[in-house]
This record gives C-alpha cells, structure tokens and sequence, in this order.
C-alpha cells in the first residue's frame, strides 16, 4: 500500500498516463507492480537495458491492474490477554522515607563549653574545637551522633559524641558552642533539652 501510494507520488497517475523511473527501480519490479509483462515493457518502450536511469519516463501497458480497488484487510481484533511473552511493569509503590527510631531519649539540662577548653585534649584523645558539632555525654560512646533539641524554642541540633561530661550533677550533656549557637542556648548558659541517640 505504501509502495503504490510513494509511486503515485513520485510519478503522476502511472496507471494512465506512464511510470517515471525512481532509483533502484528494474523492469521486473515495475512489471510486477503493474501487473504486466517484463516482455510488454520492453516491447512497448524500446528498452534494451536493466537497470533503468532514474528518471526515465516509461509507458505502461493496460492491463486490469487498478490501485482504487486494492483489498484492505481488516485489522486483527485485539486480544484480551497479553501474549505470554509480553512484561508488564510492576506499579510503582510510593517511596517512604523513615527515621530511624532513636536507641535512647533523654530529658533533662544541657549546658556548654568553648573559649576555655578549645584546643585541648578530649576524653577520645582528639583535640576538642568549638567549632564543630560535638558534644560530651557520661555514658554514649564516642562518634555516637545524637539529636539535641531545645524544649524552650523546639530547634535542634545533631551532634557527635566525643568527650565526657558534664561533671556538674543534674546534667546530661555539654555542648560545643557551635551547636549550643544553633539550638539558641548559648547566651542563657543552661537549658532544658530533650536528648536521642540516632546511631
């Protein structure tokens, strides 16, 4: 159907009036495609070479060829099921994300240190910076990372063990000043903090 529609195309009403030769073309195709003779083209155009230059304007023979009553045949009618051999993708189930569940949660005062102790040895033996996110805790090990939220103003802050403290009694942890800046405790000294160990 294709083929006939792009001669058609290509070389005006070939049935009526003649053929122009499309490149590649031979007579046995063209015969073929009109339903005549390789002989009939030869005889009626004069030809005496295959393949044909494009281009070429041949005459064609009548024959009962005629392109407006082609057979369409029907579409096939689609199955119910999917052949065996097709996969279906899977539905994708949504993404949930979760947060680990804390190991342990405490309630109680935090305070914090800086100036005084930057520079020196840690209970781990790295030099402690107070700068950097850490904190002092009695009983978590060192590297333990733990989230310490502010109950007076709810923001929090995480942070890695990496000393040991307070050694003031009714405290839980000791707070760099970088982290205790974050949570907003680092002008009133001590406040009331909610402490969970993440990992």
């Amino acid at each position: 159907m294709k083929r006939w529609l792009s001669l058609l195309l290509l070389g005006g009403l070939a049935w009526a009036q003649g053929y122009v030769v499309q490149p590649g073309d031979t007579l046995e195709r063209i015969a073929r495609l009109f339903q005549v003779s390789v002989s009939e083209l030869i005889l009626l155009n004069g030809l005496i070479q295959d393949p044909l230059p494009a281009g070429l304007q041949l005459n064609i023979p009548t024959s009962a060829w005629d392109p407006m009553n082609l057979e369409v045949l029907p579409l096939p009618e689609p199955t119910e099921e999917p052949p065996a051999w097709v996969f279906l993708p899977l539905p994708k189930a949504p993404l949930e994300v979760r947060t680990p569940a804390p190991r342990l949660v405490q309630q109680g005062l935090a305070s914090w240190y800086g100036a005084r102790f930057h520079g020196r040895r840690t209970a781990s033996g790295e030099r402690f910076n107070k700068y950097h996110l850490t904190a002092a805790h009695r009983t978590l090990p060192f590297n333990a990372q733990v989230r310490v939220t502010n109950l007076q103003n709810g923001k929090s802050v995480v942070v890695r063990i990496n000393d040991r403290g307070p050694h003031i009694r009714g405290r839980i942890i000791d707070l760099s000043y970088a982290a205790a800046r974050l949570i907003g405790m680092h002008q009133s000294g001590v406040v009331l903090v909610r402490v969970e160990w993440l990992k």
